[in-house]
């Protein structure tokens, strides 16, 4: 809600695998990420981002709570993540910030 009261487009998927199929089929500016998803984990998704012609150079933020997932940070960043969110550590306020600063505005 706060990135859309500060004029953002917020499109939400409900599973991994319908967040990968919205993102090829229009690319966005931005996916904010997270890594324990139903259906496809957000890993498996970065991966599909990252080999699809439509979204390989779309910036990816990792936005989650699963800490110490066997390197999953590491593996998330030689992916080619813009950075890492632990939810639990942001406010609204601070994500925004940050989805700002990502996208240069």
């Amino acid at each position: 809600m706060k990135l859309e009261s500060e004029g953002w487009t917020v499109e939400l998927a409900y599973d991994g695998e319908d967040g990968l199929r919205r993102a090829v089929a229009d690319p966005p500016s931005l996916v904010l990420l997270d890594l324990l998803l139903p259906r496809m984990d957000g890993i498996e998704v970065l991966r599909q981002i990252r080999t699809s012609d439509e979204t390989r150079t779309v910036p990816v933020l990792i936005l989650s709570n699963a800490l110490g997932l066997s390197g999953r940070e590491a593996e998330a960043r030689s992916l080619g993540i813009v950075d890492w969110v632990v939810k639990a550590n942001t406010t609204p306020a601070a994500l925004s910030t940050r989805v700002a600063r990502i996208l240069g505005d």
